[in-house]
């Protein structure tokens, strides 16, 4: 099981990657560099790191997913087929097509980047691999041949260490810089023949993916969240065992799994405000649709919690009426982005982290199932709130100072966190996806020293380069 300290140190890596700032991956310097590829800029500043992914299931059939680049896949059979990724020229975004013939051939293409041709049998190929050879993945773990570009600052694919394959891999392997796989090993690669050109390829096995607290709703500084009420139409078709579990310990779960789905029905809220306060400053469309996106992740969310709260409870529960009253606030860009600091890089990156590694400890099957969704949505939620700043950033000096000041000010405020009842059992309690009070500080103070702070100082470093420049 991976630590707090290869969860948060990776959760640095990705997050750095994905503003196109990127850590020392091998290396003990801590130096930051920019992406310099333009291919690998998003139009908010954002890399985008080409990581492609392909897999078969228990018939045979493969299904792909892609991203910047495209691979061939590994089958258990004989299947071959057509592959285009296509690039919207307005949003960047790519879209992927497939078809399979029965034979064992197919070709592989890529609008603006490669094409390869690539031959799958009963043997695990991808490209021409014929130097790399890998054992079938472990029993209960599905096999992904996996590539990702060089990281800046190392000369090669072999530079990168341990850890860094770790988590380049895992970002490849899920799509997306902040999901990551549950018990991933790296089997074997860097493959000397990839089948993208100039990137680093492995065959990864994994098991479930990894992956619930919101973005806040605070209004005139203080937050603000509805009350749970006895209603069966917010919850969901979340049922946890109730097995062993004694009515002190089903009260603290319902108490505690209820201030949960509080927080996401908050965050409902809160990410509706940030689409109207984007559009009130001009922000990119991209923004907006994750704002948008991430309204009904929240919606989602809150519903698997209640869901749980009511499970616990032995009633249905949801919320009531949330007080909306001065809510949409201040709608200069300075005071927006001082608030995203606050509400977004500080706290869901927290939040993402937690989730993370609450997955790890969950027991419950349903729980564990809630949290996966949870915790791979609110780090998508963290980096949007990030690529915000980075936009914002680029607009004032009076925005980059109040970022500033935001920042500083997060990072000395002390930690708050829910206490757990007394008399409640403390294991039946993580076993049902609850972090202990202790866990919860240590994973924060990690994360705001090895995460949020010095991703800061690299955002506003960059920043002042480019006003200077």
């Amino acid at each position: 099981m991976r630590s707090y300290f290869d969860v948060t140190r990776a959760f640095y890596v990705e997050l750095m990657a994905g503003l196109g700032l990127v850590a020392a991956c091998g290396g003990a310097s801590g130096e930051t560099t920019a992406a310099t590829d333009p291919s690998s800029t998003s139009s908010t500043g954002a890399a985008t790191a080409a990581v492609t992914t392909s897999a078969t299931d228990d018939s045979g059939a493969v299904t792909d997913s892609t991203e910047g680049a495209t691979t061939t896949t590994t089958s258990e059979g004989t299947t071959a087929g057509t592959i285009t990724t296509t690039v919207n020229s307005i949003t960047g975004e790519e879209s992927t097509t497939a078809e399979t013939t029965g034979e064992a051939s197919g070709t592989t293409t890529t609008t603006g980047t490669t094409s390869t041709t690539s031959t799958t049998t009963g043997e695990q190929t991808t490209g021409d691999t014929s130097e790399l050879t890998c054992d079938p993945p472990p029993p209960g773990m599905t096999q992904k041949y996996v590539c990702f570009p060089v990281p800046d600052g190392l000369a090669d694919c072999a530079a990168c260490d341990a850890t860094c394959t770790q988590s380049w891999a895992n970002a490849a392997a899920s799509g997306d810089p902040f999901c990551s796989y549950n018990e991933l090993i790296v089997q074997c690669g860097p493959d000397p023949m990839p089948a993208v050109p100039d990137q680093c390829c492995y065959f990864v096995a994994h098991g479930d993916g990894m992956v619930c607290e919101g973005r806040p709703f605070v209004v005139e500084g203080e937050g603000r969240v509805a009350p749970n009420l006895r209603r069966s139409d917010w919850g969901g078709q979340v049922m946890p065992s109730l097995a062993g579990l004694d009515d002190p310990t089903r009260a603290a779960l319902a108490d505690l799994w209820g201030a949960a789905a509080a927080d996401e029905h908050a965050s409902v809220a809160a990410f509706a405000r940030f689409a109207l306060q984007l559009l009130a400053v001009g922000a990119p469309a991209s923004l907006v649709d994750g704002a948008q996106r991430a309204m009904a992740d929240e919606i989602a969310h809150a519903r698997a919690c209640y869901a749980l709260a009511g499970a616990y409870a032995g009633t249905p529960m949801g919320p009531g009426r949330l007080d909306m009253s001065s809510a949409l606030g201040d709608t200069g860009l300075p005071a927006l982005a001082a608030a995203a600091v606050r509400e977004g890089c500080v706290g869901e990156t927290l939040a993402a982290l937690l989730a993370q590694v609450a997955t790890f400890q969950a027991d419950d099957y349903a729980v564990r199932s809630a949290l996966k969704q949870i915790a791979v949505d609110e780090g998508r939620h963290s980096q949007l709130a990030w690529r915000f700043v980075q936009w914002a950033l680029g607009r004032s000096p009076e925005v980059r100072e109040a970022v500033r000041e935001a920042f500083a000010a997060a990072l000395r405020e002390p930690i708050a966190v829910r206490p757990w009842p007394a008399d409640a059992d403390p294991e039946r309690l993580r076993a049902h996806g609850r972090l202990s009070p202790e866990v919860q500080m240590t994973l924060c103070r990690d994360a705001l020293v090895g995460v949020i702070g010095p991703a800061a100082d690299a955002l506003l470093g960059r920043a002042e380069q480019d006003a200077a420049a």
